[in-house]
């Protein structure tokens, strides 16, 4: 299995952020993930859950992106200028 560290890293976001998001002082999430101190219950379920969340919401927005550049996507952006104000 994956460790929470290296799932972090490889979503390009931060320790803190995450231990933000799931409830937890960053400065404890840390001493947990180094063993300093001991992993509560359910933390590793309630981490990873999370994190599968995010990779989720990634490929989601990886899918969109792809199919804008495709030009199977919406054709103009939420608040962008229509061809009129443009010019």
């Amino acid at each position: 299995m994956t460790t929470i560290r290296t799932r972090i890293f490889e979503l390009g976001i931060t320790q803190e952020r995450v231990a933000r998001t799931v409830g937890y002082d960053p400065s404890l999430f840390s001493r947990i993930l180094n063993g300093l101190r001991p992993t509560p219950d359910g933390f590793e379920e309630r981490v990873h859950a999370t994190l599968d969340r995010l990779e989720a919401a990634e490929r989601a927005a990886e899918k969109a992106r792809r199919r804008v550049l495709e030009g199977d996507g919406p054709k103009e952006a939420v608040g962008a200028p229509g061809p009129k104000e443009a010019a």
